[in-house]
């Protein structure tokens, strides 16, 4: 019936929007950390409280209009357990939304927030852990950081690579953790300075830093985060030490090129057109989609479902949704587990029908 409505022009039915796991919350204060990053810090109301509870090590998705188009994008949460809610924002070339938040947005101004999610998180925090991190990757490992200064006995040491001493986002805070618990290896790639390693988060850089610090390979968890290069480099020089791979955690915050997908899917030999049942907010949409046609998220979202997405490349796992009956093959998958891919999990901006009929549920 879908593919018939969508062949012939009929109207799509639109399932009743039900309340959503996002709320409109405005912005409180936006402070410059550097020439282009912000901390934007969010007033959150009595009544949002506990939908704004998080881990640290995760991450808000921020949903507005811009030019006209909506745009949805993913920023790790800076704060301590007991702080304001905030994200630091890094301004990219061509970067629509960060662009926005560096120059144009202000105090009052209000914006659609997703609940905080994420897997690249620390839940204890009495642990002893070591923190890679290339530019605005601090952003989460601050919120890590901040949950060890307060912790009894925790220990964490960050590796943090940067440009310059200017270009260190959140330096003040930085400063203010107990050394005694937080530690902090800076390494600039275009200044010299005493006290500071010089040159970029290369593979070669890495396992020199850690030849030199033995001790820190006994940690409990590597927590890694920034560009692909800087996780791809560091996953090497860990490799080197004997590292077990089940120690690493990372957050990518670009869709990767050369990174490994971590779990795919094995494609099956359905081919052809599958029934497709989409549950969301317990509404239910169904339609016809090719074994070889565009993604399930893509296909849902055509017939007006407000399903959750941010990245579109297999990387935060906010499109995450469960395969109730039939099953889905992934293009791509940088953060689902073995475990969950077995319980029927996929990654809908990846998945595509892999049998004649498949039934997902947002809900699960």
């Amino acid at each position: 019936m879908g593919l018939f409505n969508k062949l012939f022009g009929k109207d799509k039915a639109v399932p009743k929007k039900k309340e959503t796991s996002t709320a409109l919350l405005k912005i409180k204060e936006i402070q410059r950390l550097t020439s282009d990053a912000v901390k934007v810090i969010f007033d959150i109301p009595t009544t949002l409280n506990d939908s704004f509870q998080f881990i640290p090590g995760q991450y808000l998705t921020l949903i507005l209009k811009i030019n006209g188009k909506e745009e949805h994008r993913s920023y790790s949460i800076c704060s301590g357990i007991n702080e304001d809610l905030a994200i630091g924002i890094k301004q990219i070339p061509n970067g629509i939304v960060s662009t926005y938040f560096n120059t144009q947005a202000k105090a009052g101004d209000e914006i659609e927030v997703v609940f905080p999610t994420g897997r690249f998180t620390l839940t204890n925090s009495e642990g002893n852990y070591i923190a890679i991190a290339g530019g605005s990757g601090i952003t989460p490992i601050l919120s890590i950081a901040k949950s060890i200064h307060n912790s009894l006995s925790g220990k964490l040491h960050i590796l943090y690579g940067n440009r310059d001493e200017t270009s260190i986002m959140f330096a003040e805070e930085i400063n203010q953790l107990d050394t005694s618990k937080v530690s902090v290896t800076h390494i600039f790639s275009e200044q010299e300075k005493d006290g500071i390693l010089f040159g970029m988060l290369t593979e070669e850089n890495i396992t020199s830093f850690f030849r030199n610090n033995l001790a820190l390979l006994k940690a409990d968890g590597f927590y890694i985060c920034g560009p692909e290069q800087v996780i791809l480099n560091t996953q090497n020089a860990l490799k080197t030490f004997g590292v077990s791979e089940d120690k690493l955690h990372y957050e990518l915050f670009t869709t990767p090129v050369n990174l490994k997908s971590t779990t795919a899917t094995t494609p099956s030999d359905f081919q052809g057109i599958a029934q497709v049942t989409i549950i969301l907010d317990e509404e239910e949409e169904t339609f016809e989609l090719a074994s070889d046609g565009s993604s399930i998220l893509s296909e849902a979202e055509s017939y007006g479902m407000d399903a959750p997405y941010s990245c579109r490349g297999g990387v935060c796992s906010t499109c995450k949704a469960k395969v109730l009956e039939g099953s889905a093959s992934m293009d791509k998958n940088f953060t689902l587990t073995d475990k969950e891919v077995a319980e029927g999990y996929i990654l809908t901006c990846q998945a595509h029908p892999s049998s004649p009929k498949i039934i997902v549920s947002y809900d699960e």
